[in-house]
């Protein structure tokens, strides 16, 4: 990624202002920065060459001292504009990558896994901050500073102007080259944070199957050795920023004393007045400082640059041309489908149809597709051959031309495995009635064989941490008793009744006959025969070979 890229201003709408504010505070900087070597130099030059007593001089101090003041408060808001701004850009940015994930039906899931998408909106949105807070405004400092101190040294004694002109491209042109090894070390870094980050969540979702046949101390050894290559990649890191801080340090520090030799030199043989030699060795340094503090906050914002890259991998995809809005439909159909996953045998979903007031129970092992068409119906999974095609009053139009957010809100879905975000069930049952009285809530849970009393909390039990008390049998009822509540025409359930006893799963049939007499369009998966038998459809699904 280069040092500051322009589509940023694209995607956060904060960074134009924050980037006028660190410019306009770049310009002041530098005006103090001058004001206060012109100011410092006539302080030394009249009391030791005036022979000035100091009694006589309160006036400069004064004026000297206020110019100190006011360069540390113009430090201090460069701060706080650039850490205030910095938030407010990684929010727009993680706000921009989960629409544009959504928007692209999940298919950046598919490509970098939920660990790895969860990874990148985190620790590497979070990683931005160093980028946004110290990175950029030092970029705009770098750019402005040195020019107006460099100029106004040149038009003091342009000898000494040549010799920063000559020496100042030294720190840029090493800053790049060691900042190839940085870019390089911090990919792998974040390459092996994103494996390990991965192991560790497949290590944690099956670690009671690795309990229950005493398997899950052999896993440890193998997280040790991904653990050692992290801490490898992050030593490897920091050796080169350390090398990189000395090597920038020592071109700057001998660029100043190249600078000053030369000034001591020709103040020893009367070519160079004490004041302008004095001028430009107290500004010199600010010259080179501000370059080499870019060099120095690259190393600090590394991480964040390599998360820029797949950032913008993301946000940059094209949008499909997606807004026809279906109204009631009358069936849903699709030709055989094929899907594609890395590292996976080709998935084949046989054609099929389905209509209001079916029951559609999906069947077959595990892995055969039944999870997939769900995905593909709610528009998280393109197939890579094959159409789904909606049919309404209109007509019947393709799936992949159909607006997301209008489909999905006709649609109730269970997942297999429900997640929640942190919330009470009373919190997360109103997602689909805001409006829902607690007696409304204990109404749909008692629906679905659920007594609020049988909760530690009651409605008021707390989901979506990870000291939850809830079995997994209550949290797909808490889900199921969610997506009945939305009464939406179309209902997807993945295995709504695995993990429940016969008598539960008995009264969940009876429900979902309801709602299929009601008009509903049901889609169920299911291994539980009894639930199969209830359908009105069944589709058996299979892998391909």
């Amino acid at each position: 990624m280069k040092p500051f890229d322009p589509r940023l201003l694209r995607y956060s709408r904060s960074s134009r202002g924050f980037i006028f504010a660190i410019v306009l505070i770049a310009v002041i900087g530098a005006t103090f920065t001058i004001a206060q070597a012109f100011l410092l130099v006539d302080l030394i030059c009249k009391f030791f060459q005036d022979n000035r007593a100091f009694s006589s001089l309160h006036a400069e101090v004064v004026v000297l001292g206020l110019i100190f003041l006011a360069r540390a408060l113009l430090a201090f808001t460069n701060d706080r504009v650039s850490t205030t701004a910095s938030s407010k850009m990684r929010n727009e940015l993680r706000t921009e990558v989960m629409k544009k994930t959504l928007e692209n039906s999940g298919s950046d899931t598919t490509e970098l896994g939920t660990v790895g998408i969860a990874l990148l909106v985190t620790k590497g949105i979070n990683s931005l901050d160093s980028y946004f807070a110290k990175f950029l405004p030092q970029l705009f400092i770098a750019v402005v500073v040195p020019v107006v101190v460099g100029i106004t040294i040149a038009w003091r004694d342009w000898k000494s102007g040549g010799i920063i002109l000559l020496t100042i491209p030294l720190i840029p042109v090493f800053g790049i080259l060691i900042g190839k090894f940085t870019a390089s070390a911090t990919e792998k870094k974040w390459q092996t944070l994103a494996l390990l980050s991965g192991y560790f969540l497949d290590l944690l979702s099956g670690l009671t199957t690795l309990k229950v046949y005493g398997r899950e101390k052999l896993q440890s050894k193998k997280l040790d050795e991904v653990g050692n290559k992290y801490r490898t990649e992050t030593m490897q890191v920091l050796r080169v920023s350390f090398l990189s801080s000395l090597a920038l340090e020592l071109v700057a520090t001998l660029s100043v004393a190249l600078l000053a030799v030369t000034i001591g030199l020709r103040l020893v043989n009367g070519s160079m007045p004490l004041s302008v030699g004095l001028f430009v060795l107290v500004l010199a340094p600010e010259v080179y400082w501000p370059i080499r503090q870019v060099s120095a906050y690259f190393h600090a914002a590394a991480d964040g640059v390599a998360a820029f890259n797949q950032l913008f991998s993301i946000l940059e995809k094209p949008l499909r041309n997606a807004n026809y809005v279906a109204t009631q439909v009358s069936e849903i159909s699709w030709s055989e489908l094929k899907v594609c996953y890395p590292n996976r045998e080709e998935i084949i979903i046989p054609a099929g149809k389905w209509r209001p007031g079916e029951i559609h129970a999906l069947i077959g092992p595990s892995g055969s597709g039944k999870s997939t068409l769900a995905g593909i119906l709610l528009g998280f999974i393109y197939p890579t051959e094959g159409t789904v095609t909606i049919s309404d009053q209109s007509g019947s139009t393709d799936l992949s031309t159909m607006d997301l957010v209008a489909w999905r809100s006709l649609i109730a879905w269970q997942p297999q495995e429900p997640k929640f975000p942190i919330g009470t069930v009373a919190h997360i049952l109103r997602h689909a009635q805001p409006q829902a009285s607690d007696s409304d809530l204990t109404t749909a849970l008692l629906r679905v064989d659920l007594d609020p009393q049988d909760l530690p909390q009651g409605l008021q039990t707390e989901l979506g941490t990870v000291r939850q008390k809830l079995s997994i049998g209550q949290l797909r009822k808490i889900a199921l008793a969610r997506a009945l509540m939305k009464s939406a025409p179309i209902l997807i359930l993945d295995e709504p009744t695995a993990s429940v006893d016969d008598i539960s799963e008995n009264q969940i049939a009876n429900v979902l006959r309801e709602r299929a007499k009601e008009g509903a369009m049901v889609l169920l998966i299911s291994h539980r025969e009894f639930m199969i038998g209830s359908s009105t459809h069944v589709t058996s699904m299979g892998v391909s070979k």
